[in-house]
């Protein structure tokens, strides 16, 4: 009952972000502003066609209106059972850059390119056993596209979809491809940092 009022509460602020997002103003320019944003994501890992679930946490650093330095942290949760071979850990920490295809406005169009590095654990079979991998580092890659809907200086909504390319090799008889699609979307935050050489400027939003 209580998780039922929570998510009509959620839901419910959500709406009233969405139908004041006219009246609030937003930055003129995104130039020192951080934005930050935090989900749960599910995903698709391609070569063991199996589901996936991850704990995401994201931000980005705006050096320029339309580029930012951005980074990410990935923490997954085992979606099969132990029984069955496969990733069973795969964490990753992503860097890289995001750019931004219009100008300050409330709609936000973006694609962005992070390499990064997975901490692996896979298990496998051997004979009649099942055989956990020691911990590996493995290299990834990853490309975004998504949008970002600001409702405010402080809110913004974001859709976005990653690829994720990558191999992990360790003492698996074979290698396993990481290659994956994830999938997130819910409400991040921007804080304004550092003042560009220009004035702030706040407008109302169109």
């Amino acid at each position: 009952m209580e998780t039922k009022k929570l998510k009509v509460g959620i839901l419910a602020i959500a709406i009233c972000l969405f139908f004041q997002s006219p009246a609030q103003k937003i930055w003129e320019e995104r130039r020192g502003c951080i934005s930050v944003q935090g989900n749960l994501a599910p995903g698709y890992m391609f070569a063991p066609k199996m589901l996936t679930a991850y704990v995401d946490g994201d931000m980005e650093i705006f050096l320029e209106d339309r580029f930012a330095f951005s980074g990410a942290l990935w923490v997954s949760f085992a979606t099969t059972d132990k029984s069955h071979p496969g990733v069973r850990v795969n964490e990753a920490l992503f860097t890289g850059g995001n750019y931004h295809f219009l100008k300050p406005h409330r709609f936000d169009p973006f694609v962005g390119f992070t390499p990064g590095i997975g901490l692996v654990r896979a298990s496998y079979r051997v004979g009649e056993n099942m055989v956990m991998t020691p911990y590996s580092i493995t290299p990834l890659a990853g490309v975004t596209v998504g949008f970002n809907y600001y409702v405010g200086s402080v809110f913004h909504f974001f859709v976005k979809t990653e690829v994720v390319v990558g191999e992990v090799f360790s003492t698996l008889p074979t290698p396993q491809r990481l290659d994956e699609i994830k999938l997130m979307a819910g409400l991040g935050y921007n804080i304004r940092m550092w003042k560009p050489k220009k004035h702030d400027k706040w407008r109302k939003a169109s």
